[in-house]
């Protein structure tokens, strides 16, 4: 049987959709992970720290306004004065006395070393590490404003540079059958002069992953996947389908599998192992540079055979059948495959390992041992 993937809100989670609405002044409940796909080594966007630093060393450094240019936050962060928030239209003031500043609690608050011009003005905002992305405060004619702050696990704060000016992002990315991202552009008097929508929705999705058949929204106007896709790498520096494909396939081999091996003798175990890889594979831009289509198909007699068949843009990668299989082990088919055969007899192998997860499959090139696995793809039953 298929695994399903359990999505979870919140670790935290007791009461219905406690972690999903609008917090303020720390009143949080502990934040769902973002999911693994969105992490982007290198990427630009960026979202508070909610491990608190210690407190004494942070003001130290927030309120040198030599070293840091955050000195006007000083009256703020000793709490002389409040910030002006405003949300939906009702106000609330926020006390940075008042806030948590255990280190050891999670909805705790600090003052981060990160400096940003979040609302375009040439001087740097002070950015505050706390739950969902933490708070952004800014100063105006002596006055302190809560720019944005993170608004639950539906609305983790962040920031990102695009088009040549800073945006404030709440995205929703840590609940299942959406990842929704809410950009907004503000001026020096704290006014949105640009808001826009990206977002990818796949409600029905037998897997918690979109698809061509998903829908992708920007700017309030429905877009496709490659589009949906070619945005994300621009704005969050976020990885396509394809290139997460390879980041999940470069773990296959992390751990040892234990599993007993299933040597091909044509009998039922072997092809009920068979069984669980049986399936049509869409990829993209293999490490060849090709896209294709690994097809895992039984045959139309009697016999249980599979044909297993790699057809891409050059022609054909492999077209074998079960019995070029030499064994399954776990979620991994082990395959010697005749890519030449002489007239003589003498035949050329190469070897190939295919490991199957939830909705993909992976392909890699081997050696006769099947050691040194060379990635090759990822597949996907619905791309």
């Amino acid at each position: 049987m298929r695994k399903y993937r359990l999505l979870i809100c919140s670790l935290g989670l007791i009461v219905s959709l406690a972690g999903c609405s609008f917090l303020q002044n720390g009143e949080a409940d502990e934040s769902a992970s973002e999911a693994s796909w969105e992490k982007s080594p290198g990427a630009s966007a960026n979202t508070g720290n909610s491990d608190a630093a210690d407190k004494a060393s942070s003001d130290d450094l927030a309120l040198d306004g030599e070293k840091s240019d955050l000195g006007e936050y000083k009256e703020f962060l000793d709490g002389t004065k409040s910030a002006l928030g405003n949300y939906e239209g009702n106000e609330y003031e926020v006390w940075y006395n008042k806030l948590p500043h255990d280190a050891d609690d999670w909805e705790s608050y600090s003052v981060s070393d990160e400096r940003v011009d979040l609302d375009n003005d040439g001087k740097y905002e002070l950015i505050l590490n706390g739950p969902y992305g933490g708070m952004y405060i800014d100063e105006r004619n002596g006055e302190y404003y809560v720019l944005a702050e993170g608004e639950g696990t539906a609305g983790e704060l962040g920031h990102v540079e695009y088009d040549g000016k800073m945006y404030i992002f709440h995205r929703d990315v840590s609940h299942g059958g959406r990842k929704i991202y809410l950009f907004d552009c503000y001026n020096q008097d704290g006014e949105k002069v640009d808001s826009f929508n990206l977002s990818a929705e796949y409600w029905d999705a037998e897997y918690d992953y979109y698809n061509s058949d998903s829908d992708f929204t920007y700017r309030g106007q429905k877009i496709t996947m490659d589009e949906y896709e070619k945005l994300m790498k621009e704005i969050m520096n976020s990885p396509t389908k394809a290139e997460y494909g390879e980041i999940l396939a470069s773990h296959e081999f992390d751990t040892e599998d234990d599993s007993p091996k299933i040597a091909y003798d044509g009998s039922d175990t072997f092809y009920d192992a068979m069984d669980e890889f049986y399936g049509e594979y869409t990829y993209k831009k293999s490490s060849d540079g090709l896209d294709g289509t690994l097809s895992i198909i039984q045959e139309f007699d009697n016999s249980r055979e599979y044909s297993i068949f790699d057809g891409n843009t050059n022609g054909y990668r492999f077209t074998a059948l079960g019995s070029n299989v030499e064994y399954i082990k776990g979620n991994k088919m082990f395959m010697k495959y005749p890519e030449t055969v002489y007239e003589d007899g003498t035949e050329v192998f190469k070897y190939y390992i295919i490991a199957r997860r939830d909705d993909c499959i992976f392909l890699f090139e081997t050696d006769e041992n099947y050691e040194n696995p060379a990635y090759i793809y990822t597949a996907w039953e619905k791309y």
